[in-house]
């Protein structure tokens, strides 16, 4: 019993994994993209019409599973609602400075600094619980993780010829 739960354990982390990786590429494309278009029309505009395009796709789904599932898969609570549109506005704000760094800095570097970006954030909130795991300890092997990024980070940078 003991080892097929740890088989089904393992399946969950390696799809969980393997979902990561496949996040991580498409936001790769849409950061290439972001970067693209913020040159074409300037990085905020980028953003909020990406974010737009977005929002519009996602009502049709939301229309869409309206009709299938009917009204009461959607009811939720003010709290939830309140941190909705706050993780939306800051959508804006991440589409936005994705444009930007990516054009200063070139998509590597970007991504990688946003990844450092994320991980020390991450680890915080980790500590803390606040994602509705429980609790990681800050760790010294974490920390250096962080440091192996910056680390990346730096060999990934531009060398002037």
């Amino acid at each position: 019993m003991q080892s097929k739960r740890r088989i089904i354990l393992t399946n969950l982390v390696l799809m969980g994994i393997l979902a990561a990786l496949a996040t991580g590429i498409a936001i790769g494309v849409q950061s290439t993209l972001s970067s693209r278009i913020g040159g074409l029309i300037g990085n905020f505009k980028t953003g909020v019409l990406m974010n737009t395009i977005g929002g519009l796709i996602a009502g049709l789904i939301f229309i869409t599973l309206l009709v299938i599932k009917g009204k009461g898969f959607w009811q939720t609570s003010g709290t939830v609602i309140v941190m909705l549109i706050i993780a939306g506005a800051l959508g804006i704000a991440i589409i936005t400075g994705v444009s930007f760094s990516m054009q200063k800095a070139g998509v590597a570097v970007g991504l990688a600094t946003l990844i450092l970006g994320e991980m020390l954030l991450s680890i915080i909130v980790d500590a803390k619980g606040w994602a509705g795991a429980p609790p990681i300890p800050i760790t010294w092997p974490r920390i250096l993780g962080l440091f192996v990024i910056a680390a990346g980070i730096y060999l990934l940078l531009p060398k002037k010829g």
